[in-house]
């Protein structure tokens, strides 16, 4: 099989205040304190060849040639442009074994990159405030656009696994094993808009299980589970950290090793459950979720004692998001309604059916709750 992809991507970038007392004169709400326009242009080949050694075991290998291409054009004020094209190579082979007509055994290889996001690049938006582009400068202190100090990330992934399958049962079991060189991680910080910021980190791993369960009872009863044991760690890396020295007082900067921490943002333990019901028209799921603590920034359980190391590095002292259970009910049932309509769809959805109060999510010192007991009724009309 041979398949590409051509996409071209343009567009533009502006902020500006909607309200604000005491402005500066000439400041209107169409004066605008950022402007840029960004594009990006992706180029996708691959070749994919699936090939049947016996009856019993098949050889799948694959290549993808992917060039793409950033562009910061027209930055008003500052005047920063630039141009950043990347080229990868990313091949994948995989082994599947028929075992019986039960079981099938399979094992896979990948070495996969990925370019930063422009904003990594630069993150224009940001200029206001002193958010400069992250490339190196030349002899005359001028950037050099040719030279970014971040760099694309490449994996080198492993699975092997199996898969189950018999009358009304079906399950599979996958162990990965991750290696990443310079990934692209949350640095603990967010931005004006709430996405976080990120950047290199030399050497991580991820590693751990998966597995899936899927049984059929009858034509009305369905059951689902699936889950997965990880750990997610930097192997290598530093990151550069501003403090007060707490003898002279004076602002410092130095480089702060993370090896052995925690990478933000990865739980080492999720789980999910479905309960399916669906009779003559009428459907309904409850949906079970555990989601295990984790760290919203790459400090791991060190924060409290980086933070008496460095005073003033940071200005929270918890950095743990905490373990949480939710559960959800949906339900609906569809009417026939020829000739006039299609069908007729009537729900009914309650979320966070135990009212838990939670965070769903963190990043640095910045949580977000999650919404309490909610419901949410409503129709569907097929035309």
């Amino acid at each position: 099989i041979v398949g590409g992809e051509l996409r071209f991507h343009n567009s533009v970038h502006w902020g500006s205040l909607n309200y604000g007392e005491n402005l500066p004169a000439g400041i209107t709400k169409d004066y605008r304190y950022y402007y840029y326009e960004g594009a990006k242009d992706i180029f996708n080949i691959f070749l994919n060849e699936n090939y049947k050694l016996n009856d019993y075991v098949n050889i799948l290998a694959e290549v993808q040639f992917a060039y793409h291409n950033y562009k910061l054009r027209n930055e008003k004020y500052l005047n920063n442009e630039f141009e950043i094209g990347n080229l990868f190579i990313n091949p994948r082979i995989g082994l599947n074994y028929k075992y019986n007509n039960r079981i099938n055994l399979y094992f896979s290889y990948a070495n996969v990159s990925r370019e930063p996001n422009l904003k990594n690049y630069y993150d224009a938006a940001e200029s206001s405030d002193g958010v400069i582009p992250q490339f190196e400068l030349d002899k005359n202190g001028n950037y050099d656009f040719l030279k970014p100090l971040v760099k694309p990330e490449n994996m080198n992934g492993f699975e092997l696994g199996a898969n189950y399958s018999f009358n009304n049962i079906a399950s599979s079991l996958n162990l990965f094993y991750m290696l990443f060189n310079d990934e692209i991680v949350k640095k603990g910080q967010v931005d004006r808009f709430g996405q976080p910021v990120t950047g290199n980190m030399d050497r991580t791993i991820h590693y751990g299980i998966e597995g899936t369960l899927n049984y059929k009872l009858n034509q009305s009863w369905e059951f689902v589970l699936n889950g997965s044991l990880s750990k997610n760690y930097i192997s290598s890396g530093s990151t550069f950290i501003k403090y007060r020295d707490s003898q002279s007082g004076i602002k410092k900067t130095t480089q702060l090793n993370l090896a052995g921490n925690r990478i933000s943002g990865f739980p080492d333990v999720t789980f999910n459950a479905l309960i399916k019901y669906n009779y003559d028209g009428f459907y309904s799921q409850i949906a079970i979720k555990y989601v295990g603590d984790f760290f919203t920034d790459n400090y791991d359980k060190n924060l409290l004692s980086y933070a008496q190391k460095y005073p003033g590095l940071i200005d929270y002292t918890d950095n743990k998001l905490d373990a949480y259970f939710v559960v959800n009910l949906y339900s609906s049932y569809e009417f026939e309604l020829e000739p006039y309509f299609n069908s007729l769809k009537l729900f009914f959805q309650v979320n966070n059916l135990l009212n838990n109060l939670y965070a769903s999510y963190g990043i640095g010192k910045e949580y977000f709750p999650a919404a309490e007991r909610n419901i949410l009724i409503g129709m569907k009309v097929g035309l």
